[in-house]
C-alpha cells in the first residue's frame, strides 16, 4: 500500500493545510491517519485530535477520529505500548485508513521531534511503514534553508525509502526558486513543490473562533464565514474608543462585555466581522436584530473580558471545514504547485 508521511520541521509550519489541499486535489482516493495527536479538544465526550477531527470531517472518512490516533499523553502511551506493539499499533492504524483506498496520508506530530520517545516521531513512523517522508519548511529563506541543512547534516534517513521536501508560505515564489532551489537539491532532497504565502490562511473565521471559545451563536449566523483582520477590546469609554483609529479598521473583532450596548451599537456600524460578548450578557433584542441584518455574528461567552482577551492572543490559527473558500484555495495550490505524482516516492 503506498502511504507518505507528512513532517513539519518546526511547529506552525502548516502541514495540515498542505495535507487537506493534497488529499482535496488527489479527489479523496487516499486515507488518513495521525498517529499521535497534538491538539486535544474534548467533542460528544471524547477526546479526539483537532487535526484528525477535521480532515475525517471534511473528506467524510469512514473512520472516526478518536480511532486513527493512538493517543495524546506520553505516559500513558509509553505504559501501553513497547517498541514492538507500536510499531504494529501504527501499521495496523495505516492499514485500517488505507481500506478503501489507495493509500494513506500519514500524519506526524507538531514538529520533526515530536514522538521520538514513543518511536512515534516522523522518521519512526517512515521505518515502521516504510512510507516516504515528505518535510515541510516554513518561514524566512534564510531559516528555511538552516532547517534543510541541519536535516540533511543530522537525520538518520537509514530504512526510508525517500525523503522530499515541500517549501511552504513563500512570499516571492520566483525569487525563493532562482536563489535556493539548485542549494535544496544540492543537499540531496527532492523538492516536491514551493507554496506561496496566502493571507487568508493567517486570518482567524469567526466560525473557529466560536469553536474554540465553546462559545453560543447568539445573532449573525450568516457571517461565520467572516474573516478577522483586526481585533479590538473594548474595555474603555464608548468616546474613547470612537476616538481610537484602531476601531475603525477594517474586518475588527471587538471583545466587550454584553451590556457595553453602545459600543456593540457603534461596532455594527463600522466595518465589523463579529462581536464576542462576554460575562454571559445577551444585549438588547434591537441589537441581536440589528445584528441579523448585517449578518454580524454575536457569540455568547461565560468568561469575562480580560481572560477572553488573554486567550485570544494564544490561539494559532486552524483550518475549518466551514471554510469552503479557504479550502478550495489550498486544493488550488495543491493542484498547481505540488508534484502530485511524486508524493509517494
Amino acid at each position: 500500500m503506498k502511504s507518505a508521511v507528512f513532517a513539519s520541521i518546526r511547529e506552525g509550519s502548516g502541514k495540515t493545510s498542505v495535507v487537506v489541499g493534497t488529499m482535496a486535489a488527489l479527489k479523496n482516493k487516499y486515507g488518513y491517519t495521525k498517529p499521535i495527536g497534538d491538539r486535544l479538544i474534548y467533542k460528544l465526550k471524547r477526546n479526539r485530535d483537532y487535526d484528525s477531527h477535521l480532515v475525517t470531517d471534511i473528506f467524510q472518512l469512514s473512520e472516526e477520529a478518536e480511532n486513527i490516533t493512538l493517543g495524546f499523553d506520553h505516559s500513558k502511551l509509553r505504559y501501553m505500548y513497547n517498541d514492538e506493539s507500536i510499531k504494529k499499533a501504527v501499521m495496523d492504524l495505516v492499514e485500517k485508513a488505507g481500506k478503501g483506498h489507495e493509500g494513506v496520508f500519514i500524519e506526524a506530530g507538531k514538529d520533526i521531534f515530536y514522538g521520538s520517545s514513543l518511536k512515534l516521531d516522523p522518521l519512526s513512523l517512515a521505518r515502521h511503514t516504510n512510507s516516504s517522508l515528505i518535510l515541510i519548511a516554513c518561514g524566512d529563506s534564510e531559516s528555511v534553508m538552516d532547517d534543510l541543512s541541519f536535516a540533511k547534516r543530522n537525520l538518520d534517513l537509514d530504512g526510508i525509502p525517500s525523503c522530499s521536501v515541500i517549501v511552504n508560505k513563500v512570499h516571492d515564489i520566483d525569487e525563493f526558486e532562482d536563489l535556493y532551489l539548485d542549494q535544496i537539491q544540492d543537499l540531496g532532497f527532492e523538492i516536491l513543490g514551493v507554496l506561496p504565502y496566502k493571507e487568508r490562511l493567517t486570518k482567524f473565521t469567526i466560525s473557529y473562533l466560536a469553536q474554540r471559545f465553546y462559545a453560543k451563536v447568539v445573532a449573525g449566523e450568516e457571517g461565520l464565514n467572516n474573516t478577522v483582520k483586526n481585533v479590538f477590546v473594548g474595555a474603555m469609554s464608548t468616546d474613547e474608543i470612537l476616538r481610537n483609529p484602531l476601531f475603525n479598521k477594517e474586518n475588527k473583532f471587538l471583545i466587550t462585555s454584553g451590556d457595553r450596548t453602545d459600543m456593540i451599537l457603534a461596532a455594527l456600524e463600522g466595518d465589523t466581522s463579529g462581536i464576542m460578548l462576554t460575562n454571559n450578557i445577551l444585549p438588547p433584542s434591537h441589537i441581536i436584530s440589528k445584528a441579523n441584518e448585517r449578518n454580524i455574528p454575536l457569540l455568547l461567552v461565560s468568561m469575562d473580558t480580560f481572560n477572553a482577551s488573554a486567550k485570544f492572543g494564544h490561539l494559532e490559527t486552524l483550518l475549518t471545514r466551514d471554510n469552503k473558500d479557504t479550502l478550495r484555495m489550498l486544493e488550488q495550490m495543491a493542484e498547481k504547485y505540488i508534484k502530485m505524482d511524486r508524493i509517494f516516492g
